[in-house]
Parts: C-alpha cells; sequence; structure tokens
C-alpha cells in the first residue's frame, strides 16, 4: 500500500499547488458555487506548509532571511494596533490570510534542486488550461458562469473584458506571469517548446484591458528580448526575423479588420500616467496623522476594512502598507525586494525568470492592491525564495 505522506514528500506536493487550486475552483464553478474559496485556499496553504517546511527551513542563518521573518512577525503583531481602533479582529485574520500567509512559500524553494522549473511548469500548465476554459465559458456567455463571477468578485460582475477564472486583475497578472515562464521555457529549449503557451498567455493579457499588467508585459517583452538576443544570446539572430514575421502575418491576415480593437488597446496601453491620476487622491490618506510611521494594523484601510474604517486605500498597494503597517514594516518589506533584486542580478542567467516575476508584480502594485490577493501572493514569495536560496544553510541560534 502506498503511503501518501511519503508520496508527497517525494514529489513536493507544493509544487502542485496551483492545480489543486484549479480543482477547487472548478469544482466551485461546476458543483458548488457557494463554496468559500478563499478559506479552502487558506486550508491547502496550510497543509502544503506543513508538509514542507521544518524549523530549521524558518531559522536559515541568511540576511533574506532575517527580514522576511522581521516582515512575517511585524504584520503578526500589528494586530495590537486593532487596539486603537473599532474595526473588528475579523478583518486583520482576513487580511492576514490573504497576503501575509502566502510569505510562507519563500521557504518553499529550499527543498528544490538549483535548476528544478517543476514548480513553474505545472504553474504554466494550470495557467494555460484556466485561460482556455475561462475563455470558452466568457466567449458564451454561460449562466453558471455568471453566477460564478457574481460569488467570486461580487454582485454585478460586469463580463466586459477577459476574467478568465480568476478575475480582471489577478488574470491580468497571471498572463503576465504566465508570458515569463513560458518565455523562459522557450529559452531553455532554444526555442522548441512553450510558443503556444507565450502567445495564450499574450492574449489573455492583452484581453483583460488592464493597464498595469499590459504595461509590465511590454516590459517584460523588452527586457527578455535583450536577455535573449544581446545579455545572453540564448537564441540565434534568425528567431527574432521569425518574430517580426509573424507579427506581420498575425497583423495583416487578422488583425486588419478589429482596427477598433487595436485602437483601444492602444488608446488604454497610453492610459498609465491617467490610471495613476484616478488612484492617487487616495493615497495621501495614508499621511493624514502619525500613524504612518507604525501604521494603524493589518487591513485596517483595505477592502476588507469596509463598512468599518473611515479610511479606503482600495487602489495602490505601496500607501496601503503605509496605511497598515507604517513607515517601518514597508521598509522591512523593501528591503526584501532590494536584496532580492541585489541578488538577482548577480545571477541573472539563471535568475532572470524568478526577478521578472517579482518585477511586473510590483509594477501591477502600483495602481492595485496585488499582493493581498491569495491567488497571486504565493508565487511572488516563491521567486523571491528562489532568488535567495543558498547552497550552504547555516541557522540561527535561537539560545
Amino acid at each position: 500500500m502506498i503511503n501518501v505522506h511519503k508520496a508527497f514528500k517525494r514529489d513536493r506536493i507544493f509544487d502542485y499547488y496551483y492545480l489543486i487550486i484549479l480543482f477547487v475552483i472548478l469544482v466551485q464553478l461546476f458543483f458548488i458555487p457557494s463554496i468559500r474559496l478563499g478559506v479552502v485556499t487558506s486550508v491547502i496553504i496550510l497543509l502544503v506548509l506543513y508538509n514542507t517546511i521544518n524549523r530549521h527551513d524558518l531559522l536559515s542563518n541568511t540576511d533574506i532571511n532575517k527580514l522576511v521573518l522581521a516582515y512575517l512577525f511585524y504584520n503578526t503583531f500589528s494586530l495590537l494596533l486593532y487596539m486603537f481602533s473599532a474595526i473588528p479582529l475579523s478583518v486583520f485574520f482576513a487580511e492576514w490570510s490573504n497576503s501575509i500567509l502566502p510569505v510562507f512559500f519563500f521557504y518553499l524553494p529550499i527543498k528544490e534542486k538549483r535548476k528544478s522549473f517543476k514548480f513553474y511548469d505545472v504553474t504554466l500548465f494550470v495557467l494555460i488550461i484556466s485561460f482556455v476554459i475561462g475563455f470558452y465559458l466568457w466567449i458564451n456567455d454561460s449562466e453558471f458562469y455568471k453566477i460564478f463571477m457574481d460569488t467570486t468578485e461580487g454582485p454585478g460582475t460586469g463580463l466586459d473584458f477577459f476574467q478568465s477564472l480568476y478575475g480582471l486583475t489577478a488574470t491580468g497578472a497571471f498572463g503576465v506571469i504566465g508570458f515569463l515562464i513560458s518565455s523562459s521555457l522557450v529559452l531553455r529549449s532554444n526555442g522548441k517548446n512553450g510558443k503556444i503557451a507565450m502567445i495564450i498567455c499574450f492574449v489573455a493579457t492583452i484581453l483583460t484591458f488592464r493597464r498595469g499588467s499590459i504595461f509590465s508585459l511590454f516590459i517584460a517583452i523588452i527586457i527578455l528580448h535583450y536577455i535573449a538576443y544581446l545579455k545572453f544570446n540564448f537564441l540565434k539572430k534568425r528567431y527574432f526575423i521569425i518574430e517580426l514575421l509573424f507579427i506581420y502575418f498575425i497583423y495583416k491576415y487578422f488583425l486588419s479588420d478589429y482596427t477598433v480593437l487595436l485602437e483601444n488597446l492602444v488608446e488604454r496601453s497610453s492610459e498609465i500616467s491617467q490610471a495613476v491620476g484616478e488612484r492617487s487622491f487616495t493615497w495621501t490618506y495614508a499621511f493624514q496623522d502619525l500613524t504612518f510611521i507604525f501604521g494603524k494594523g493589518l487591513g485596517s484601510v483595505g477592502h476588507k476594512s469596509i463598512g468599518f474604517s473611515k479610511i479606503l486605500i482600495a487602489d495602490g498597494n505601496y500607501f496601503k502598507m503605509i496605511g497598515e503597517i507604517g513607515i517601518f514594516g514597508t521598509f522591512i518589506f523593501f528591503a526584501i525586494l532590494i536584496s532580492s533584486f541585489w541578488n538577482g542580478f548577480k545571477d541573472l542567467k539563471n535568475k532572470y525568470l524568478d526577478l521578472g516575476i517579482i518585477f511586473c508584480i510590483c509594477l501591477i502594485g502600483i495602481g492595485s492592491n496585488i499582493f493581498t490577493f491569495q491567488s497571486i501572493a504565493p508565487i511572488f514569495w516563491y521567486a523571491i525564495g528562489r532568488i535567495s536560496c543558498s547552497n550552504k544553510k547555516q541557522i540561527l541560534s535561537i539560545n
């Protein structure tokens, strides 16, 4: 008889995290619309972490691990700041499960081999399946799909733009992430694999019409071309000519009849500064009193505090951080980012994918609260963990 626990240990259950999430989403979509996806996701995260992480992983004696532990502790103990407000503690726990629980994904890469891409490859497979299913449901305007989106995204959710199975913002971010992973697959296989997946992810991102995601996508394309053709010569120059011919062919024979769509896309992409202007009026709320030093408590000015707080910073993750965990907590977060980018650039040839995921999610976070998305946060912290991995493991003293 197979020992399931040993099988999971051997196969690293966390590699299949997004596959498990997709299964739960499909159950919710087709069978149990009322299921609480966030609760189920939190349980799955806890099971994955319990199965994977041990005490020695948490006590790894590296600078970035010390920062991550500080970030975990500060966010957790910001619960004490709720004593100075009338916001219920349920807001804190809901926010903690969404944005802080996924931080533990930082420790998962410790368990994998340096060259392993299995987590990313499985995630890419899941995203492609999600986009295909979501596109079919979206095009056919399925009634149960509307019910599903109303349940997950809120009543009256419009379906004018592509939302796949995750909602607009998350789908846009996943499209960029999928594009990065598939592009890495193309480079790792010398142009043999990943091209169809890359196109699907590109189209999925565009169809969301999310300005932050589209902007991040084009920045990613520029950087990837620099890495592939100039910096490391992953691909031969003839592939660039093939790319240009392919783009011309698509425009000539497929997109020439959709000039309105192209015009809307160009217009939408050019409104990045306008998008900042639309959101920035709430960003100043973070500095309205001296609480910006230590914050008001995790979740206290986000979506989950609606109805309990007079302050809402709905879009703009960094100012939301300042409002909730103050300059001090936000400084720790940026210290983690700086350390990650520093380590990543020192080994850019092997860590460009992880850097790309972190950088693009950070860009999207300027105009959205993307770090509070329980679907996006795990892969963000996983990428940071991959960058920080060291073959030399030292343990912090707990005496």
